[in-house]
């Protein structure tokens, strides 16, 4: 049998523009957190095209987010990570050593598989992919292989357990001597040494085994060992040759891979501490979407004010035109919503009470750039070449998110630009959320208007909610200019 991916395929490698608009670094960034390994990030830009395999890994996640299925599958991977640690660090060691690590990698790996596949089988995972893996270790415990080397280990763990020596430290060096039961008891002296440390509340000590600092000291006493107990010796000796491959490649594979699931279900854990919520997201196939609850984890990270939203549809209208007051969190609503879209098409749980939406087969976005002074392009014709761009791809399971688009112009050419765009992605019942200071954009028939709100408190700071309504009748710059009287009526009297 063989090894089946438990990430169920890969994708395809996100586009510069989405990664920047959506500012999916920055959120990748924070996922891994210490562990910056390139193969998991590399993972977090792949979107998948299959809905099939999103559904798998979001299953795996359910699993997963069992906490005795986490703590079972998390003590597996960091067991295989040691035994590759161990096989490593042979590579690097003294000769007398390498026996002696090969044999621990090869102990650490049978009890790793042994207890993981016990201990899975009896919580009994419903997802297919850690099914399938229980099979394929079932498979890898009873091959011939494995249950010869399990065997052979015990046997080698047994010789290495008899060779016992006396250490002396003479003038110029160390003598090496078979034990013969005589000399001093240091673990009685150590017990004596220490006893004056039991008194109060003292607590106990773990000792924690480890094998980074090898010298020639200890390679010197193992070869005088080795001269005593040659039996012994050989047969760690012959373990090493015979059993070179220790670990499954399907299960190297397998704890490499489970690695992406545990790093999000860790940062899913450091969100929730802060009483944030998520979601296993399901997928809609009337077209119609609804998530409720759903907020920005880069204003988490920040520890700014969050402040979450819902946005629906039955999938009639999918054209969603968003104005209302100035730093109203109209992109962070955006954003927002793009991400949990992104992370749903990798198959993650995404932050959100309720999460039903189409499994979206392409993202893109149109925000606003730099114009560069290289180009002769103007940034009214950037964005007219992004617009087309971007209807030559969509069709009915394409989200789109587009900032400001053709606010470099009038606000009569900008609403005719704006009318084409949306009523072309319209035509090939895209998703769309547009933001804009147009408010004619809003009253298109095809079209659901969203409005960001003012606090009730104070009309004039936002309260951070995006909810279905008409546009305001006066933006904040408008109220800003009436109370420092700049309204063209303020100039004509001052100019006067």
């Amino acid at each position: 049998m063989e090894y089946r991916s438990i990430l169920g395929g890969r994708g395809i490698r996100v586009g510069d523009d989405l990664i920047r608009d959506l500012r999916l670094l920055e959120l990748i960034n924070d996922i891994l957190g210490r562990n910056q390994d390139e193969f998991l990030r590399e993972l977090y830009l792949e979107p998948l095209s299959s809905e099939e395999t999103a559904v798998f890994r979001l299953m795996v996640f359910q699993d997963l987010m069992m906490d005795d299925t986490y703590r079972v599958v998390e003590e597996f991977v960091e067991r295989i990570r040691e035994s590759e640690r161990l096989l490593q660090l042979k590579e690097e060691a003294y000769d007398q050593h390498r026996v002696g690590l090969h044999l621990d990698a090869a102990l650490t790996y049978i009890d790793a598989v042994e207890s993981f596949y016990n201990e899975l089988r009896t919580i009994g995972p419903r997802s297919e992919g850690l099914r399938q893996f229980l099979n394929y270790l079932e498979q890898v415990i009873n091959s011939p292989y494995f249950r010869s080397m399990k065997e052979r280990a015990r046997e080698a763990r047994e010789a290495r357990d008899r060779i016992i020596v006396k250490v002396r430290f003479v003038e110029g060096g160390i003598k090496v001597s078979r034990y013969d039961g005589d000399g001093e008891d240091l673990t009685a002296l150590i017990e004596r040494t220490f006893s004056i440390f039991r008194d109060g509340g003292s607590e106990e000590v773990r000792w924690v085994k480890s094998t980074g600092d090898l010298t020639h000291i200890h390679a010197a006493i193992l070869e005088g060992a080795f001269r005593f107990y040659r039996e012994e010796y050989e047969t760690l000796r012959r373990f090493m040759e015979d059993f070179p491959t220790v670990i499954d490649e399907g299960v190297r594979s397998f704890a490499r891979e489970m690695e992406f699931y545990l790093a999000y279900l860790r940062y899913m854990r450091r969100v929730m501490e802060r009483g944030y919520t998520f979601s296993i997201p399901s997928f809609t196939r009337d077209g119609s979407m609804h998530v409720k609850g759903f907020y920005n984890l880069l204003l988490v990270k920040a520890g700014k004010a969050v402040v979450s939203n819902d946005i629906d549809t039955d999938g009639t209208r999918r054209i969603f035109v968003i104005t209302g007051m100035n730093s109203g969190g109209k992109t962070t609503f955006a954003i927002s919503l793009g991400q949990l879209a992104y992370l749903s098409t990798l198959g993650l749980p995404v932050p959100a009470v309720e999460a039903r939406l189409p499994f979206f087969t392409s993202i893109m976005t149109a925000f606003p750039t730099e114009e560069d002074p290289r180009e002769s392009l103007s940034r009214l014709e950037h964005d007219v070449i992004r617009a087309l761009n971007i209807i030559k791809r969509a069709d009915d399971t394409t989200l789109v998110i587009a900032n400001e688009l053709f606010s470099t112009t009038t606000s009569d050419e900008g609403f005719q630009l704006s009318k084409l765009f949306l009523s072309e992605l319209s035509n090939r019942r895209s998703y769309c959320l547009f933001i804009t200071f147009i408010p004619k954009v809003a009253s298109l028939e095809f079209t659901i208007s969203l409005v960001a709100m003012p606090s009730p408190e104070d009309p004039e700071k936002p309260s951070y909610r995006i909810i279905p309504g008409p546009p305001p009748r006066e933006y904040m710059a408008v109220r800003i200019a009436a109370k420092h009287q700049l309204l063209y009526d303020d100039l004509r009297r001052v100019v006067k």
